[in-house]
């Protein structure tokens, strides 16, 4: 019996011994799960710390293209009164699809049309036919690199004995015999105005006697970085005045955020000049007690001005290369007093990222000789007329021009 005892006890000690022990299995899965959580754990927190890093090297190591001025924008108008949405812009007739590309300026004589385009060639069209006029500077064209030897025209008007006086962001001032194609040089971009260098010719008039105001948008920034001096709020621009007695060229204005538009009044006693980045318009007089004075035209505008024309009934269309307006964000209204995002910004965003943050969403807008809008085109998908940089009218029609778009459009005002 004691026999049979031992040999039991024996029995189940064995058995004890060979039997799993599921306390160590569940042990084992324990430190294998939080082994795997450390590991994940570990991973994040380096992705976390390579990240700041980033930051920091962002921040303190990489620079940025521009030093950002603080300054103040109003809240953004309503779209109520004679701003009131419309869809009359995308009734807009395209023309010269691919032929034209970026038709910044316009200037309508007759049966003929001129304008500038990106790759440097000053167009003439006739009939339909488009046909290259001129061309200022050397090829190659086309590409960001080539712009400053290839040139690209901008502000244009016909003068007072039917040649083309043409801005060229580049390379300066020049008259265009429409007939021949002969270029001839006013103001060099390498001359000296006002002690400093002129870097971005735009715009320009033509008074009865023959004096041409034009703009110069900064004196720091070329065309091809014209987001930057904008995002920048770059104030070099100037308004300028070439003599064409003694071929001399006198600084009038300076202190300007990206100087753009020019147009005068009927009467040339002022001047209209458009300032891009705070979105308003300045009146410089040319006579009377306020001579060489400047004044508010327009403020607060629902959009970023570009070039100004008078209409024939005495009023102005000013294109908008941007819209801005209530209820709609606007990045440079919102970073307008943080500079130091737009610092950030500029470091890991391209300039045509950058144009992207303007809302897309087209329109034009008409002023009366007191600076306020009287009537607004709109295109608020933005698919038809993205974006205008002048409206040119003639007989009843606006010819509308744009610094990147492959082609002219034309709106036909009867019955709008």
């Amino acid at each position: 019996m004691y026999q049979e005892q031992r040999s039991n006890v024996r029995q189940r000690r064995t058995d004890e011994q060979q039997e799993p022990d599921s306390t160590d299995d569940r042990d084992t899965t324990i430190n294998t799960d939080s082994k795997r959580s450390s590991g994940w754990c570990e991973f994040l927190a380096s992705v976390i710390l390579a990240v700041i890093l980033l930051i920091i090297i962002i921040l303190l190591v990489i620079p940025s293209p521009i030093e950002p001025k603080a300054f103040s924008v109003e809240k953004a108008p309503e779209l109520t009164g004679a701003l009131t949405p419309n869809t009359k812009l995308p009734s807009a007739q395209r023309v010269y699809i691919g032929e034209v590309n970026g038709p910044e300026s316009i200037c309508v004589d007759g049966e003929h049309v001129y304008t500038g385009t990106m790759d440097g060639k000053i167009l003439n069209i006739h009939k339909g036919k488009v046909t290259v006029l001129a061309q200022l500077g050397e090829p190659p064209c086309g590409g960001f690199e080539d712009e400053p030897t290839c040139g690209r025209p901008l502000g244009m008007r016909l003068d007072h004995n039917g040649y083309l006086v043409v801005a060229d962001a580049y390379l300066g001032l020049f008259k265009v015999n429409v007939a021949t194609g002969d270029v001839h040089s006013l103001v060099l971009s390498t001359q000296m105005i006002g002690g400093i260098q002129a870097k971005f010719f735009n715009d320009l008039d033509i008074a009865q006697d023959g004096t041409i105001y034009f703009t110069d948008s900064s004196t720091k920034w070329g065309r091809r970085h014209n987001r930057y001096a904008i995002v920048e709020a770059d104030d070099t621009g100037r308004l300028l005045k070439f003599n064409p007695k003694d071929k001399s060229v006198e600084q009038l204005v300076s202190g300007l955020s990206f100087a753009n538009g020019v147009q005068l009044s009927s009467n040339e006693d002022f001047l209209l000049v458009c300032e891009t980045t705070k979105y308003r318009i300045w009146k410089y007089h040319l006579q009377g007690s306020k001579r060489g004075e400047m004044e508010i035209f327009a403020e607060n505008l629902p959009g970023i001005p570009d070039n100004i024309r008078r209409t024939p009934r005495g009023t102005y269309w000013v294109g908008l290369a941007g819209a801005r307006f209530a209820g709609k964000f606007s990045f440079l209204d919102y970073a307008a007093d943080k500079p130091w995002l737009r610092k950030i910004i500029t470091k890991i965003v391209s300039q045509e990222t950058l144009i992207k943050l303007v809302p897309k969403y087209g329109l034009l807008i008409e002023l009366n000789n007191q600076g306020e809008i009287i009537r607004s085109f709109h295109d608020p998908t933005g698919e038809k007329v993205p974006a205008i940089s002048e409206a040119e009218e003639k007989d009843g029609v606006v010819y509308l021009g744009s610094y990147n778009l492959p082609y002219m459009s034309k709106l036909n005002l009867q019955g709008l």
